[in-house]
């Protein structure tokens, strides 16, 4: 099993409106698509002024290029649409309330070292199994 950080940008989706609507959905895998297992677990992270982790999920699907994927109306680029493989998550744990901020956990001794911190320029992000645990325990503090 793998740990992952899925990265969505609000410039071309409405990453907080599918998160909030969907139990389980499309993401795009620009990189390793192909080393991702079904049952790897992963934070979902939304970029901007108030970027973070929103969620926790789990691959239930593999990439592969979907032509109509059920989430399509919430994409405001949809030139990116069926281009590129995606795999299927399954919401797990939903943070839109009580999101770990990246402000928070660029503070944090374990959590600054996050990728998506120091180069945020992708989608795909492989997360260490010390960084998941050390998220899975700030969640449980609260």
């Amino acid at each position: 099993m793998a740990y992952w950080l899925f990265q969505g940008n609000p410039k071309y989706y409405q990453v907080r409106r599918a998160i909030a609507d969907f139990e389980e959905m499309p993401w795009l895998t620009t990189r390793y698509a192909k080393t991702m297992e079904l049952g790897d677990k992963v934070l979902v992270w939304i970029a901007g002024a108030n970027a973070g982790i929103y969620a926790i999920a789990e691959i239930t699907e593999l990439p592969k290029i979907r032509k109509t994927p059920p989430d399509r109306e919430y994409w405001l680029d949809k030139t990116r649409l069926g281009t590129k493989p995606q795999a299927m998550l399954k919401f797990k744990q939903k943070l839109l309330d009580t999101p770990l901020l990246r402000q928070n956990l660029k503070q944090d001794p374990i959590l600054q070292h996050l990728l998506v911190i120091r180069a945020p320029n992708s989608t795909n992000f492989k997360v260490t199994p010390e960084q998941w645990q050390r998220v899975q325990t700030l969640i449980e503090e609260g």
